[in-house]
């Protein structure tokens, strides 16, 4: 398993904390946005719209800016202590350091109203209120009709502004990520549970597949044990246990 290249593996996320997955919905937006955006095909156009009003959505729902400054805030306490241990990386650490700390000063210059240009937007505002309506009204059409040019510029126009999201989020769920070692399990016909150590801070679980099999993994991670069923389906389309023994890579993220 551990051999396998980037091209042969499936992997599946599990976050164990509401902020966490909450980062990975932000960051699959900027990643839908970005692949759709630059294409000529107005459904393309319209799925990076539609996108977009999704995380606007959750913008204006919620304070991503503080929770942002208290996720870096409180990994920059984590790494400060990680630095008075003997054989670190002194150089790396003080790298990371100091990107955790220009975050920190963009987050900081961030104004609380930084989403009322898209509010103030008549045109996108037109869009957002009929994003989820089966029937677009004529501007909604207007703007998928321009040339790919001129739809990808006012779009890059959008999210310029939300650029110091992207940059936080994704610096954020690499050092999660990057924060777990992987080991090679085995789930007996199917299925696969693990004792938790309660003194680590897990943030999120990550199961890495070959990519070429048939079945998928259900996690269940609670406050003692990590249970993992892989799942498959019966010729009706019915989710059922797999019944074989699965070799898998398991990776638990702690910070």
């Amino acid at each position: 398993m551990s051999n396998l290249s980037d091209e042969q593996i499936s992997i599946y996320e599990e976050p164990v904390n509401e902020r966490v997955r909450k980062f990975i919905k932000i960051e699959s937006y900027f990643d839908k946005m970005i692949y759709f955006k630059n294409k000529e095909d107005k459904y393309d156009s319209d799925s990076a719209l539609h996108t977009l009003c999704e995380l606007y959505e959750l913008l204006s729902r919620s304070d991503l800016k503080s929770e942002l400054i208290r996720e870096i805030e409180s990994h920059n306490q984590y790494f400060k202590k990680i630095k008075e241990i003997e054989g670190t990386d002194i150089n790396k650490l003080n790298s990371l350091l100091e990107k955790q700390d220009s975050l920190l000063t963009l987050l900081h210059s961030v104004k609380s109203n930084y989403l009322d240009y898209l509010t103030n937007d008549v045109l996108f505002k037109t869009i957002y209120k009929n994003f989820r309506s089966p029937l677009q009204p004529a501007a909604v059409d207007y703007w998928l009709t321009r040339d790919s040019v001129w739809r990808t510029n006012n779009f890059d126009l959008w999210i310029e502004p939300l650029k110091f999201i992207k940059e936080s989020t994704n610096f954020i769920l690499t050092l999660i990520r990057k924060s777990g070692n992987f080991q090679d399990k085995n789930a007996e016909k199917g299925f696969y549970i693990q004792k938790l150590d309660q003194n680590k801070n897990i943030q999120l679980v990550r199961i890495t597949l070959s990519s070429d099999v048939y079945y998928y993994p259900q996690i269940s991670v609670g406050k003692q044990r990590i249970n993992i069923m892989f799942m498959t389906k019966d010729e009706a389309n019915n989710l059922v246990q797999y019944q074989e023994d699965v070799p898998f890579l398991l990776t638990i993220c702690c910070l």
